[in-house]
């Protein structure tokens, strides 16, 4: 009896062991869980610093020293304490921040582990402000034909029309050929400055989406009422991407892109009432009508997949561009004023658009 009592004495002893050894081993699982946890959060906190940082970097490019000082100020601001690597590569258009820190265990340190490096790097890109064919003329209608009805119109800029172009009578056309990939032009040719032409069965020309560079950057308004209080009394200095139609009601100031999903119509008669504005309004499936009478049209119309139809008295003036599937204007003696100034709006999504890459 003694020597089995003994024998149960020994097994419970053994047991007591292994279970002390198996919770050593369970505790130290769980206090490297619970660490790399840690680190695992700690550097995801420190990826989305590094790319903000980044983008905010890019965003003065190609000017270096500037980028490298942004990239510092942004560190500090979004929580990075630890020096960071700034390197400007690809002709000044792409800047990289790399950091490494150090995160301390708590519970690891039990078993002898003190801390691990994280490291963790962003490279982000400007664009190289090179805007699509299409924007080079002050006329362009990239799947039809260029109609102006009526006699007497000026032009400022050069004109495309896929499948035809008609002019009217009595055009004037400064600074910039007539082209057309078909061999159709319709009514008297037009008075062309010197060393300007008229150019039939040219190549295709495309018309470029920029649908979604517009929605990366943009404001997302889901309604009319959401798109009128992101415009009214205030500046649009960047895109706004609308799902839906919308009506523009009066003045929109400043340089940006109103973007709608579907149609876009205009109530009053002008559109914008100062040159100083530079909004390009795009109709992404839909199209773009102006009921303007003698009004005035500053800015640029653009309707890829759709029609832009101006319904005008004589003397309706556009300073800036039409761009669309199909170009219909309509009044004698309409006038298209294309310069640099009206490209400023759909400059912001080259000259200004940032991305990571990396």
């Amino acid at each position: 009896m003694v020597t089995k009592l003994k024998f149960w004495e020994d097994e419970n002893g053994q047991s007591m062991i292994l279970i002390a050894l198996a919770f050593v081993v369970l505790m130290g699982f769980v206090a490297m869980t619970i660490d790399l946890g840690r680190v695992a959060v700690e550097k995801s906190n420190l990826q989305n610093a590094v790319d903000a940082t980044s983008l905010a970097a890019a965003q003065e490019l190609p000017d270096q020293s500037v980028a490298e000082s942004t990239a510092q100020q942004y560190a500090q601001s979004n929580g990075i304490s630890e020096p960071i690597q700034v390197t400007v590569s690809n002709s000044n258009l792409v800047v990289t921040v790399s950091v490494s820190r150090t995160v301390e265990y708590t519970f690891a340190k039990m078993l002898g582990f003190n801390s691990t490096d994280v490291n963790v790097s962003a490279s982000a890109t400007r664009g190289s402000g090179s805007l699509p064919q299409a924007f080079d003329y002050a006329v362009f209608a990239g799947e039809g034909g260029v109609s102006f009805n009526g006699n007497g119109h000026i032009f400022n800029g050069s004109i495309y029309g896929k499948t035809g172009v008609n002019l009217g009578n009595d055009a004037a056309v400064n600074n910039g050929n007539v082209v057309t990939t078909s061999d159709t032009l319709e009514g008297k040719d037009p008075e062309l400055d010197s060393g300007y032409q008229i150019i039939t069965n040219s190549p295709v020309l495309p018309m470029p989406d920029l649908s979604e560079q517009i929605k990366e950057q943009g404001i997302v308004c889901n309604s009319q009422e959401e798109f009128d209080n992101a415009v009214n009394g205030k500046t649009v200095d960047g895109p706004i991407y609308v799902n839906g139609n919308i009506t523009v009601n009066g003045r929109i100031q400043g340089s940006g892109i109103i973007y709608a999903s579907g149609t876009i119509s205009f109530l009053n008669d002008d559109i914008l009432q100062t040159e100083s504005d530079s909004i390009c309004f795009y109709a992404a499936q839909g199209d773009i009508t102006f009921n303007g009478g003698s009004g005035t049209v500053v800015g640029i119309l653009y309707a890829p997949n759709g029609t832009i139809t101006v319904n005008g008295a004589p003397n309706c003036s556009v300073y800036g561009r039409l761009i669309a599937a199909n170009v219909d204007v309509n009044g004698a003696e309409a006038s298209i004023y294309s310069s640099a100034k009206d490209l400023d709006g759909i400059n912001t999504l080259f000259s200004k658009h940032v991305k990571l890459i990396q």
